[in-house]
């Protein structure tokens, strides 16, 4: 008994040591803030509602519609939105795929006599008969008899507007549509009406409101051509289109110029929505015009593209980087470079996490998103999600250093969670905006860090 009684020390005490050693109590855990440092992508990363329209040489979102109203109201209120609906169809929208629109009332393009429909003639609007085109396009449009319509005749002001209502009624809720032009009046829905004669200022505003009642809730953008126009529009918050980027006359008359000074606030328009651009002619024309590519391109970049449709055609190999640094750049383009925050953080506590972002595009982001975080268990399901206070819509080009924290809710289980961070549409309805770096993000969010909750 002696025996057993002096080896039970002896075996005890190793014993309790050991186990104080494999399970320290957590408040021996080390507390510290820990940051993590991303990298930049090297190259183009396509976000929703910005980059080239249209084109197969870059992954491009936006996919570009410009329609005669003939072809969508073939009869009165009767409607055929199947080439609409198709386009929506193909889009790839996990990647922000959308649609750019524009209706055209008049088009020297036209395949055939009308473009707008033959029943409002026959109701009694008047029109204006042309056989003009524009020589040498690369969008064709034969040498045929076309008919434009008086823009001030009541008939023609009252079935657009009905046709626009029904337009904005089908696709004012429809996500996938992003941007819609002020289109309509004069030659392809460009604001100069070149076979029509002109009408009064008064007039012309009243399409602006026909877009504003029918589309309240997308991104508006107007053809500067009408400088008579424009300042009204911009009142709206409207975004700006120039469809002549390449003519050394046309980038003279911008703002800051004798011709848009009534257009007040025309060079921070880019601050409240979209601006859109398009070359006046292809690379090759450019160079027969002794035009420069790359001033049209510092144009685009200095006045805050967001947008550009691909009619550049053809640039030769050792211009390309100047055409894929445009479209790197147009746009938002927000780099993530570092995150920071403590290892360990209580239940019901607040969890501070502070951010380092640059946005190193050219212009912002226009739709709709919220900074969200996520908290990721050890299975990768999210466990909990709250909203930032800094609103990613505010961030202009530049490098924003902020802090957002969040209260651990008093009923998540004890554990070690991932920290994911993404730019998230609210609705669902669009895909997350990605950071440009080379992270690989997760679902909605990428993994920046983690923390372990007590």
């Amino acid at each position: 008994m002696n025996k057993a009684f002096k080896m039970f020390p002896f075996f005890c005490i190793p014993l309790l040591v050991m186990c104080t050693t494999v399970n320290p109590p957590d408040s021996e855990f080390t507390h510290k803030i820990v940051t993590k440092a991303f990298t930049e992508a090297a190259g183009i990363v396509p976000n929703p509602g910005q980059g080239f329209l249209s084109s197969t040489r870059f992954s491009s979102t936006i996919t570009y519609l410009r329609l005669q109203w003939e072809q969508l109201e073939p009869q009165p209120a009767v409607y055929d939105w199947t080439v609409i609906d198709n386009a929506i169809k193909n889009l790839d929208v996990k990647n922000g795929g959308s649609i750019g629109l524009r209706i055209m009332s008049c088009s020297s393009h036209s395949p055939g006599y009308y473009c707008s429909p033959k029943w409002l003639f026959d109701e009694g609007c008047k029109g204006t008969e042309y056989t003009i085109t524009i020589p040498n396009s690369s969008q064709g449009g034969a040498l045929i008899p076309r008919i434009d319509p008086i823009y001030d005749d009541p008939i023609f002001l009252r079935r657009h507007a009905e046709f626009l209502k029904a337009l904005g009624d089908k696709y004012r809720n429809v996500p996938q549509i992003n941007i819609v032009d002020i289109g309509s009046y004069g030659n392809w829905g460009e604001w100069h009406a070149d076979y029509s004669p002109s009408v009064s200022v008064d007039v012309r505003k009243k399409f602006v409101d026909m877009y504003i009642a029918a589309f309240p809730n997308k991104k508006l953008v107007f053809m500067t051509d009408d400088d008579k126009t424009l300042p009204y529009a911009l009142t709206f918050g409207i975004g700006l289109r120039r469809d002549g980027v390449g003519s050394p006359t046309l980038e003279q008359q911008w703002s800051g110029s004798s011709r848009y000074a009534a257009a007040i606030g025309m060079a921070d328009q880019w601050k409240k929505a979209p601006v859109v651009f398009e070359w006046w002619t292809n690379y090759s024309d450019m160079l027969t015009k002794g035009w420069s590519f790359e001033s049209s391109v510092n144009f685009m970049i200095n006045n805050h593209v967001s947008v550009i449709n691909d009619n550049i055609g053809t640039v030769p190999d050792d211009k390309m980087p100047i055409l894929q640094n445009l479209a790197k750049i147009a746009g938002a383009r927000i780099v993530l470079n570092s995150v920071s925050n403590m290892n360990v953080a209580k239940k019901d506590s607040t969890l501070s996490i502070s951010l380092d972002i640059t946005n190193k595009g050219v212009a912002k982001i226009y739709d709709k998103f919220v900074l969200r975080f996520f908290l990721y268990d050890s299975t990768g399901n999210i466990q909990f999600k709250s909203d930032g206070v800094s609103s990613p819509n505010d961030w202009l080009p530049g490098n924003y250093k902020f802090t957002e924290s969040f209260k651990i809710p008093a009923t998540l289980e004890s554990g070690t969670y991932k920290i994911g961070i993404g730019i998230t549409d609210p609705t669902g309805l669009l895909p997350m905006f990605k950071f440009a770096i080379t992270l690989i993000p997760r679902d909605v969010s990428y993994l920046v860090s983690e923390v372990k909750v007590q």
